[in-house]
């Protein structure tokens, strides 16, 4: 066999490898990726009907006789306040982890009835969910005052968030504030003149948050270039603040070892 040939045929199963490696990869990557909703396993509206989140606890109510029942005893573990499992279960007596993700309190309630009643031990019971921990939150970035996650309260606006809990910095275009509202199939920009909100009273665009939203601030013209220079001058800084510091520490060092004299300063 002629070396050009040898040397295709290994450029060709070299190739051939490569290509393996990226569908094996791409195929993974595919398996991560979800067609709709946020992403997580809980999935819900909370300011229409709350349900169980991950940073969620619950506790159950029942009627004090059926705790009297010889051998329902351990029942009363229910009415402890629980957080959820990483693996979004709670800890039923009798029946162990159930998962409870994305279960309002009816259906919560329900389930766990139903899950008593198939384990034996009581034909019904009077059981009442209660979500008494919910930590839903919302987002907000770019020239936010106080970035990051909040906590989404009950009937919050935009009007709210923007001034009690995001605020806003000197170099913040509030003429164009968006609000985002994501989903992987049909996400959702809403772009709001809050400036004109709070000039003219206007509260058409007055919206009602809801979990997962980000409220996006963007800068106004000189913003973005002061932040562009700030970005430009920052590694510069860095190394100053390096430079001085490493100075400093040697400075220091030769005091202590007798090297140089100290000077003391009185005023």
């Amino acid at each position: 066999m002629s070396l050009p040939r040898i040397l295709r045929l290994l450029a060709w199963f070299l190739l051939a490898g490569l290509v393996a490696c990226g569908t094996y990869e791409d195929k993974r990557i595919r398996e991560l990726l979800h067609e709709k909703g946020f992403g997580s396993r809980a999935d819900g509206d909370a300011t229409r009907e709350n349900y169980v989140g991950g940073l969620d606890q619950v506790q159950f109510l029942l009627p004090p006789e059926v705790l009297l029942v010889p051998g329902l005893e351990r029942l009363a573990e229910l009415q402890v306040v629980q957080p959820i499992n990483l693996d979004g279960t709670i800890h039923v007596p009798f029946v162990g982890p159930v998962y409870v993700l994305g279960k309002t309190e009816a259906e919560l309630a329900a389930l766990v009835r139903s899950q008593l009643r198939a384990a034996g031990l009581v034909a019904d019971i009077d059981l009442e969910a209660r979500i008494v921990v919910s930590q839903k939150f919302f987002f907000a970035v770019g020239e936010a005052k106080i970035p990051g996650r909040h906590l989404l309260t009950t009937d919050i606006t935009l009007w709210d968030a923007m001034l009690y809990n995001v605020q806003w910095t000197p170099l913040a275009n509030l003429g164009r504030i968006y609000l985002i509202r994501p989903d992987a199939e049909h996400p959702l920009v809403v772009d709001v003149n809050f400036r004109e909100m709070l000039t003219t009273g206007l509260t058409t665009a007055n919206i009602q948050l809801r979990e997962h939203d980000l409220i996006y601030v963007p800068p106004t013209f000189l913003g973005m270039l002061a932040r562009l220079l700030q970005r430009l001058l920052e590694p510069v800084g860095l190394a100053v603040r390096t430079v001085i510091g490493v100075a400093q520490a040697q400075s220091a060092y030769e005091v202590l070892s007798g090297d140089r004299d100290a000077v003391y300063f009185r005023f």
